[in-house]
């Protein structure tokens, strides 16, 4: 219990490390640091600064997911739970925490790590909107279609909308508002 205690404290001492320096500049010694602990103890529990990366990327894709489950069970409707997954996830990502670096940063992609994560968390997020517009279909809030296909789409687009939506600093009201304005456009189109 103690050795999970320790690793778990490490993973959170590497996440504000990460997010404060950086990937590329963060270095063994300023997590062990971050940590209140010796680097030889940061090196027990891991080999290298890309395994504390990759812990802390699977650590922060844990407490999304986790937030995620938990916002979206509070709904009845499909339609709500996908207007609250977009909403939440599009929030999240606005953080630009080392989970968005992670999936988002080109110059990680020589890590071969980071593929592995990028591609982990785009089939979860499929098959949470899959299942999302199954049910939706079930319930006939949604037209049948081929989930797969908009399962895709839709995750598309949020990625797409990210680095618009994510580069003006406004408030939470203006930002629920762009990302309202965006799902109601998926949902609704923009024919009158």
């Amino acid at each position: 219990m103690a050795n999970n205690k320790t690793r778990i404290n490490f993973i959170k001492a590497a996440s504000e490390t990460f997010d404060r320096y950086g990937f590329k500049k963060t270095t063994m010694d300023d997590i062990a640091f971050a940590a209140g602990k010796g680097k030889s103890s940061l090196y027990y529990y891991f080999k290298n600064k890309e395994e504390v990366f990759e812990a802390v990327v699977e650590h922060e894709a844990s407490l999304l997911k986790e937030e995620i489950y938990q916002v979206i069970a509070q709904y009845e409707s499909a339609r709500d739970k996908l207007r609250q997954y977009i909403l939440h996830r599009m929030k999240r990502f606005a953080a630009k925490g080392n989970l968005y670096q992670a999936l988002n940063d080109d110059l990680l992609l020589t890590f071969s790590f980071i593929e592995k994560i990028r591609n982990k968390y785009r089939y979860w997020e499929l098959n949470e909107i899959g299942q999302i517009l199954q049910t939706g279909i079930e319930k006939k809030e949604f037209k049948v279609v081929n989930i797969e296909f908009l399962s895709n789409a839709l995750l598309t687009a949020m990625i797409g909308f990210e680095m618009p939506l994510l580069q003006t600093p406004e408030t939470d009201i203006e930002f629920e508002k762009k990302i309202n304005d965006v799902i109601n456009m998926i949902f609704f189109g923009i024919c009158t």
